[in-house]
């Protein structure tokens, strides 16, 4: 039985880019609003959170970046 064939768009491909160690998806909610997920790939950075959920690619980011982390 063949699976589907997913391709991630240009901006989760990005993100992926940018934060290696984690598995980011773009899903969407019923409304068909996207919601982006990041989880841990494998502990191996200072990241607070095991799942991280976003309604945006910059609310993703921010949550990621390590600036955001510490400066709470």
């Amino acid at each position: 039985m063949p699976g589907y064939a997913l391709y991630p768009s240009r901006k989760v491909q990005r993100l992926r880019t940018d934060f290696p160690d984690h598995l980011i998806c773009e899903f969407h909610d019923e409304a068909g609003r996207p919601v982006f997920v990041a989880t841990l790939a494998r502990r191996c950075c200072p990241c607070p959170a095991d799942l991280v959920t976003a309604t945006s690619v910059a609310d993703l980011r921010r949550a990621l970046t390590p600036e955001r982390r510490t400066a709470r």
